[in-house]
């Protein structure tokens, strides 16, 4: 049987090392800016005889989770919040929690790409744009970069942190054509737990409609452009001074998104081999092949529980 192991580093006026926690739980979903990372600390833990927590706002954190001693790095981040019932919660945030108090630079283009718009806000990451990258004309006028970033997500310009290489690197777009080597493969009767949310879905079958509206430079006229099915479930995207076929296009672009053959859902599986969003993984169902999918979102959960992953899956890319 294998034994769960943990090693948690904390870096703020000192450094503390734990080999020990009552249960972590990290989100990671390439729709939510932030991912997160909750670890609830024994009742009766003592840190250099003292029972007060000296861990502080902005302490840096690593969570490493594995079996047998042999680790993997499932988060790293900085704690936002601590905890002040028993047990003890320490909330924490990857990189975008930096970002959420770096200021935004305020510009005004012209016409920009998503590429431009990035590097002049001198964030210090290395950044990755994938998909249609032309914003037209653009105002900067939120207050940090990650106030920023969301608004982009308002256009369905999605941005989250993957870790590569021990580094951060902070990840655009609105279609993430990423590598599709296939890291792993999950199989039923070996390493899948449970796969009773998934689904089988037909692009043919799925009705959407996605509705683009332009915001024009006077702040008065706007162009509404609509792709897809008459009768399809609503989607609304917003802009800023693109024409109307730049809008439809955009349209196009995020309806190839939602709408696809495939599997659909999440299975849950063991935490032997952490995914991380982006990465492509088989999925085996019953000795069938059903396709390699990109990971959309991951949560880990790690405790008397056991170490397990619910691993969403998002477009497919391969067979």
């Amino acid at each position: 049987m294998y034994r769960l192991n943990c090693k948690i580093t904390i870096k703020g006026n000192r450094q503390w090392e734990l080999d020990f926690c009552t249960a972590v739980e990290i989100e990671r979903d390439t729709d939510s800016l932030t991912a997160t990372c909750k670890v609830t600390l024994p009742k009766k833990l003592r840190w250099d005889g003292q029972s007060e927590i000296p861990v502080r706002r902005g302490d840096q954190i690593t969570v490493q989770l594995g079996y047998d001693n042999d680790l993997q790095t499932a988060f790293q981040g900085f704690v936002r919040d601590v905890g002040f019932k028993t047990p003890c919660v320490l909330t924490c945030e990857d990189d975008m929690f930096k970002l959420k108090q770096l200021k935004a630079e305020k510009k005004a283009y012209k016409t920009v790409t998503l590429e431009q718009l990035l590097k002049d806000q001198n964030t210090g990451y290395d950044v990755k744009v994938l998909g249609e990258q032309a914003l037209g004309a653009y105002r900067v006028t939120a207050d940090t970069v990650a106030a920023l970033l969301g608004e982009l997500k308002e256009s369905g310009i999605r941005s989250f942190f993957r870790y590569e290489d021990g580094k951060p690197v902070l990840y655009c777009g609105v279609l993430f054509e990423h590598d599709t080597s296939v890291s792993q493969v999950f199989a039923t009767g070996m390493n899948i737990v449970t796969d009773s949310q998934l689904e089988q879905q037909h692009a043919e079958n799925m009705h959407l409609k996605v509705k683009v509206v332009s915001l024009q430079p006077n702040n008065k006229k706007k162009i509404k452009v609509e792709v897809g099915d008459a009768d399809g479930e609503h989607r609304t995207l917003h802009c800023y001074n693109k024409t109307e076929a730049e809008a439809k296009a955009w349209g196009e672009q995020e309806l190839k998104r939602l709408k696809r053959d495939g599997l659909t859902g999440s299975l849950t599986t063991f935490g032997y081999k952490l995914a991380d969003v982006l990465d492509a993984v088989g999925i085996k169902i019953d000795g069938e092949k059903k396709g390699v999918y990109q990971v959309r979102k991951n949560v880990i959960k790690f405790g008397t529980g056991g170490f397990r992953q619910e691993i969403t899956l998002g477009q497919r890319v391969g067979d």
